[in-house]
């Protein structure tokens, strides 16, 4: 988790107290579950990267340009893509001479050092294209050569940076396990010490790990014995390991729904030798290396999600207006402009999340994880749901081949899995949240067993409350366009909403809310739909500024349209969480699964004829064994 947020306009400490907590980064999303609303981290939007560096944007126009350039001449071909499930080394090649390897390597090695916010651009781009190319990139670029940016000495910058840069080989990053998935704190592959004292011997296996049949360069991650406050105990830390090192073997790649032309492999070390000159940052600290590589991959899933909606708007549009049903084209039917103007609000604040968020990694003053948690969650669910709208709407051709929709779904489905699944998200944004406001109650209820002792923490909680009332805290102090006022209303009402409901989680559950999932993953989303309409209001104002509302009244109308549907949505949660109403829902779920549990299933008698089901062979949680069955 990350820090908790400081306490801001606290009153001074009474005498003798203890000494205030060092001040974390800030974060829009935390300070939301406070009810907070700190409008200096959105407001105002970032300008567009051409204003910001212009040197910059041109070489992502460049870069851009070079992989249409690709698809004209057909050496970049989606479909053949799929069909072959590979990658032709002359496309990885061509990538390399481009530049497209060497994104987020600093110049100092040969590489192009890009903003966060011209390589999500960049990814984006190519994702759109092709989903696995998207993959190869993000892999190569986001996590292997990343790691080493980030958690690398100069001596292994040094050596492997400028190798990666000019593409003679791909990078990797081995972390997800098949026992434990990507939960870097319990990851069960160990390395101890060797007998000569000159470096780690690994053990354990990775599975699903891209590039991992190809790279020459893999960071990686196992359990390392180290001492903490006197005691031996386990801690994740990170390695840069080679495919020429003795005890590493490839143990076979996976075939998948989508996303063919990537390659997932499976990885074991048998007794691998790392030399202590290839440890990636400190001994024990590799779960930090692995979410700071992780925040900058969600920024750049989330940007392919969003470019990939633009472009499936656009397959969705020439297709209802070419295809002709009962006397008109499918364009003209209120069904289908409903899903056309949702698709294209959604795609609006998605795009809008991405603005900020690569600003917001950009100025490296924030803690912008749970940002970053919010767009991949909300992006990628968004892919999901455009690629099926187009398959609905194509009928049988969405269904089947030589037509791309089909395939547009399949790859969309493994976005939601990436950088961490969905769930697993809400779970963290949930907890993250409501760690602030947990501690600040916490630590007044203790306070108030002795309030004439504690009469300044007592105090200062009393006026910050006040102060909250009477609008300081709670409101947006920013100027706004007249057709944005009534949006930033809401907002500030529903993070008040929001504030009252993780309170009111806290002091009725205590512990136990750590395993309230249902309760977590609610404010969860609710602080996910806070973050998309604030963001999205942001840049419609930027964009009201630069060039005046009647030529921004297609955005403003799509940022009323999000804004209102966003709304809906969350004042439906809400209500799951007032009252009893969501606990008697929750329980009746949790009774019912119970019964599934027990059942093994449904169990419940056939509404035409009992008969028992059909035995179908055996499956397995492990690849080896569900292939043998």
């Amino acid at each position: 988790m990350t820090a908790p947020r400081s306490a801001t306009g606290a009153a001074a400490a009474p005498t003798g107290a203890a000494a205030a907590p060092v001040a974390s980064p800030p974060s829009f999303l935390r300070e939301l579950f406070a009810g907070e609303i700190t409008d200096a981290l959105v407001f105002p939007y970032p300008p567009s990267l051409e204003a910001r560096d212009a040197e910059e944007a041109a070489t992502v126009q460049r870069l851009i340009a070079a992989v249409q350039a690709m698809v004209a001449s057909r050496l970049i071909d989606p479909r053949r893509i799929d069909a072959e499930e590979g990658i032709d080394e002359r496309v990885i090649r061509a990538f390399a001479d481009a530049g497209l390897l060497a994104l987020t390597i600093p110049k100092a090695y040969g590489g192009l050092g890009l903003s966060a916010s011209a390589y999500a651009r960049v990814f984006g781009a190519v994702a759109s294209i092709d989903a696995s190319l998207g993959v190869l990139i993000g892999v190569h670029c986001g996590l292997g050569s990343k790691a080493i940016v980030i958690a690398g000495n100069a001596a292994q910058q040094q050596r492997y940076l400028p190798m990666l840069a000019r593409g003679e080989t791909l990078a990797a990053y081995a972390l997800t396990e098949p026992e434990t998935g990507s939960d870097a704190q319990h990851i069960v592959s160990t390395a101890r010490r060797s007998d000569d004292d000159t470096g780690w011997i690994l053990n354990g296996r990775k599975h699903w790990i891209g590039n991992g049949q190809r790279a020459g360069v893999i960071a990686t991650f196992a359990q390392t014995p180290v001492v903490r406050d006197g005691a031996t105990v386990q801690r994740p830390t990170a390695f840069i390991i080679r495919p020429d090192m003795p005890g590493f073997r490839i143990d076979g790649t996976v075939k998948k729904l989508g996303i063919r032309g990537s390659t997932q492999a499976e990885l074991v070390f048998e007794e691998l030798f790392v030399p202590d000159d290839h440890v990636l940052g400190e001994v024990g600290k590799g779960f930090r290396v692995a979410v700071n590589a992780l925040n900058a991959g969600r920024l750049s899933l989330a940007s392919g999600c969003a470019q990939a909606c633009k472009r499936l708007l656009g397959e969705f549009t020439r297709y209802a207006e070419a295809r002709t049903q009962f006397g008109g084209p499918l364009a003209s039917f209120e069904i289908t402009q409903r899903k056309m103007a949702t698709m294209a609000s959604e795609t609006y604040a998605a795009d809008a999340m991405v603005g900020a968020l690569a600003a917001a990694l950009d100025s490296g003053t924030v803690d912008a994880s749970l940002e970053a948690a919010c767009a991949k969650v909300f992006a990628s669910e968004l892919v999901w749901r455009s690629a099926d709208e187009l398959v609905q709407l194509a009928g049988g051709r969405g269904f089947v081949q030589p037509w791309p929709y089909e395939r547009y779904l399949r790859d969309a489905r493994i976005n939601r899995i990436f950088e961490g699944a969905n769930e697993i998200l809400r779970l963290f944004v949930g907890l993250n949240g409501i760690q602030g406001p947990a501690e600040t109650l916490q630590e007044l209820a203790t306070a108030l067993r002795n309030p004439m002792q504690n009469w300044g923490l007592v105090y200062g909680y009393a006026a910050e409350r006040v102060a909250s009332v009477l609008g300081r805290r709670d409101r947006f102090d920013v100027s706004l366009h007249a057709s944005l006022r009534a949006h930033a209303t809401y907002v500030e009402r529903h993070v008040k909403e929001l504030a009252q409901a993780t309170s009111k989680a806290i002091t009725t559950h205590r512990k136990a809310l750590l395993h309230r999932q249902l309760v977590v993953e609610r404010l969860a989303d609710m602080a996910i739909e806070l973050y998309a309409r604030t963001t999205t209001i942001a840049r419609t104002q930027r964009l009201i500024e630069e060039r005046g509302a009647e030529a921004c009244a297609r955005e403003i109308a799509l940022c009323e349209l999000f804004c209102v549907q966003s709304g809906r949505r969350f004042r439906a949660l809400r209500m799951e969480l007032d009252g009893d109403a969501g606990a008697s829902i929750d329980a009746l779920r949790l009774r019912v699964a119970a019964t599934v549990r027990a059942d093994a299933g449904y169990a419940s008698p056939d509404g035409v004829l009992d008969a028992p089901p059909t035995p179908l062979p055996a499956w397995s949680l492990v690849r080896d064994e569900q292939e043998r069955s």
